[in-house]
């Protein structure tokens, strides 16, 4: 281990504070053209991972191994932390305060005053949130804001309703529908940190970087959550009218394609991205997630960071248990005989040229990911049934596919 490193403690006791670079481009990167002969020898990602027993440590050195490219992309920006509180009533569901503070101390020691922490928690008042999950402290610690994404302007943007023609009641399972998305997550002048636990997930598969943005941005109505007439909560539509996984069996009621094209067209197709990924997986979820799982027996205590936010999550799913022994990471399709896995919006975005989902081709610095990775994480019961897989599609729904899978 490197004994020059820069820690968390090193900036507390000697205040060390570092420049600001030159900005970088729009957030919303471009992708498409046309198929091309996929190689798998070259390295296109990097990926750090950190690990010890201070939560904030970890995410401060796993920041400092990308600190001199994350202080020139940000630039003038204004940062955005968007942290994953699905529901606040289940502390290990949602992004530790601890992890976020790590966070907090790294943008300060570059000298980053122009910071917000932003979310949509599935229901209920995100400010309430802040309160139940301890951040309240923030703002009188840090040059630091907190924000609510549904109060701060929306965009209407079209998504799939239906995934399956099973689901679609004899309408079209091409149908669109309209949703509001929040502004401050499609600001170009916003750098997005998307800071996620990492926990299993009831409808595909796993929730990490890219689904905290995905299922972030749609906003609800506060109203909503008293079920007041006219107030409505957009993030559910995501999922299709049959809602949530009900039932099990013939009684089964869920459309599980439709939030893997949906997270897939906000991403991939509109642009809603992060600009950086950090995945706390000090304390990892299993089972019944995003919100009912279980805390992992042994906390692996490591965190996980890209400026590919893909390849970010292609990490944590591996942290998520040992190849060949791996109870949530399963095959969905194969490119070369080589095993490419769910979740499918993510290998949909892989498809689509947007990050990197070959674990061939990320190269981790720090930690490595074969020391910590040794625990198979149970995963959900709808996935352990069979439903989380069944008759789901192999290739995305739209865009312009990049990388070719095998036919």
């Amino acid at each position: 281990m490197n004994s020059h490193r820069t820690t968390r403690r090193d900036f507390l006791s000697k205040s060390i504070a570092t420049g600001i670079g030159i900005a970088a481009g729009l957030r919303a990167a471009t992708f498409g053209g046309v198929a091309k002969a996929y190689d798998s020898t070259t390295i296109t990602a990097t990926v750090g991972l950190t690990y010890g027993p201070d939560r904030a440590d970890n995410a401060f050195r796993a920041l400092q191994l990308f600190k001199n490219q994350i202080a020139t992309a940000i630039g003038n920006k204004r940062v955005v932390i968007k942290p994953n509180f699905v529901w606040y009533g289940a502390p290990l569901a949602c992004t530790n305060p601890a992890f976020t503070d790590g966070i907090l101390e790294f943008l300060k020691s570059i000298g980053k005053r122009d910071v917000v922490i932003a979310e949509s928690s599935a229901q209920g008042n995100i400010m309430q949130g802040y309160d139940a999950i301890g951040y309240l402290y923030m703002p009188k610690k840090y040059s630091v804001k907190l924000m609510d994404l549904n109060q701060e302007g929306f965009a209407s943007v079209p998504i799939w309703k239906y995934g399956n023609s099973n689901y679609s009641g004899g309408n079209s399972p091409n149908t669109l529908q309209t949703i509001r998305v929040s502004k401050m997550l499609l600001n170009p002048n916003n750098f997005i940190i998307s800071a996620a636990p990492l926990k299993t997930h009831n409808t595909v598969i796993a929730t990490m970087a890219t689904k905290c943005i995905g299922m972030g941005a749609p906003v609800i109505d506060i109203g909503d959550t008293w079920a007041q007439p006219g107030f409505r909560a957009d993030k559910s539509s995501m999922h299709g009218p049959a809602g949530a996984p009900s039932g099990t069996g013939s009684n089964l009621t869920y459309d599980y394609q439709v939030l893997n094209d949906n997270v897939c067209r906000l991403v991939g197709v509109l642009g809603i991205r992060p600009n950086f990924a950090l995945i706390d997986a000090y304390q990892g979820m299993e089972g019944n997630g995003p919100v009912s799982g279980t805390a992992i027996p042994t906390p692996q205590q490591v965190a996980v960071a890209s400026q590919d936010f893909l390849a970010a999550d292609r990490v944590g799913l591996e942290l998520m248990g040992p190849t060949g022994g791996s109870n949530v990471k399963v095959q969905l399709n194969t490119i070369g005989g080589y095993s490419m896995p769910y979740p499918a919006c993510l290998n949909y975005l892989w498809q689509l040229g947007v990050g990197e989902w070959d674990y061939r081709k990320i190269q981790v610095i720090g930690e490595q990911v074969a020391n910590h990775n040794s625990y198979a994480y149970a995963a959900n019961p709808y996935q352990t049934a069979g439903y989380e897989i069944a008759n789901i599609r192999t290739t995305p729904r739209e865009g312009n596919i990049v990388n070719v899978i095998d036919s």
